[in-house]
């Protein structure tokens, strides 16, 4: 503080010199020289975020910037005799403290990267993962927004899903609506098959390429069990579904095909 009330700071001459012999000038040149490697670089990336995701074009953009800012302010700082390395490593232990905290943060931003580069998930698909289900809203770095069927919204970190088996019930422009039901022992499963067949074909939301499939599972306890299933567009599932089972029922109806209930048999005992 001394030094910088000796000088004269009505000359330009006197001034000039201070600032050389205090390194502010070079500081000021280094700061300078940041700006525009900084414009340079931004420049230079524009043409490689067309190729890449978005977000993972941004974070690589920003991770260089840091490390030029990083570089820039360093050296930047030692002109005016300030040594900053000399100060981060008497703080080494707090630095590592800090570290071991940041693992899990370094784990979720490293996962997030493949999710982005996978692109096995985007916006607005359905999945479902860990017992959780829901339409992604948002998909960053570290985490994974999902807002479920009753307007909640869940926050999954990226290495969960990245360990975690996720299915994309959304990931494809068909799904298949399937069913399992029983008739009655006495129904003649040819002719149960012609029924089903004939209500998909007859349903304007389902579709017959890929084939719709009508399968025998086995015998239940009253029942015979079939598993069948017909393929519609993604964004027509719920609606194709709900009609293909109105559309079942009441064919089966028509038809007196009988889906029985259960049967249960109660023993009373009689009491002495």
């Amino acid at each position: 503080m001394k030094e910088w009330a000796t000088v004269d700071w009505t000359d330009s001459r006197a001034v000039w010199q201070f600032l050389m012999a205090q390194g502010w000038l070079v500081f000021a040149l280094t700061l300078a020289a940041g700006i525009v490697l900084s414009m340079i670089l931004k420049r230079a990336f524009r043409p490689l975020n067309r190729k890449l995701p978005h977000q993972v074009g941004t974070l690589l953009e920003k991770a260089l910037l840091t490390l030029l800012w990083v570089f820039i302010v360093v050296h930047a700082l030692r002109a005016v005799g300030f040594d900053l390395i000399s100060v981060l490593g008497a703080a080494g232990v707090a630095g590592i403290a800090i570290g071991f905290a940041a693992q899990t943060v370094l784990s979720n931003l490293i996962s997030g990267i493949f999710i982005m580069s996978e692109r096995s998930i985007r916006l607005g698909d359905y999945v479902s993962t860990g017992g959780i289900s829901g339409t992604v809203e948002s998909v960053n770095l570290l985490s994974v927004t999902l807002r479920q069927t009753d307007n909640a919204r869940v926050r999954i970190p990226c290495e969960t899903l990245v360990k975690e088996p996720v299915v994309n019930l959304t990931g494809d422009t068909l799904r298949r609506c399937d069913f399992d039901l029983g008739v009655d022992y006495a129904s003649d499963l040819e002719h149960v098959r012609r029924v089903i067949l004939k209500v998909i074909d007859e349903q304007p939301l389902l579709a017959t390429n890929p084939a719709p499939a009508v399968l025998f599972v086995g015998f239940g306890d009253s029942s015979l069990n079939l598993h069948i299933g017909a393929w519609c567009k993604t964004e027509d599932y719920h609606a194709a579904r709900f009609a293909f089972g109105k559309a079942i029922l009441d064919a089966f109806a028509v038809e007196k095909i009988n889906i029985p209930f259960p049967v249960r048999t109660i023993l009373k005992s009689n009491a002495n």
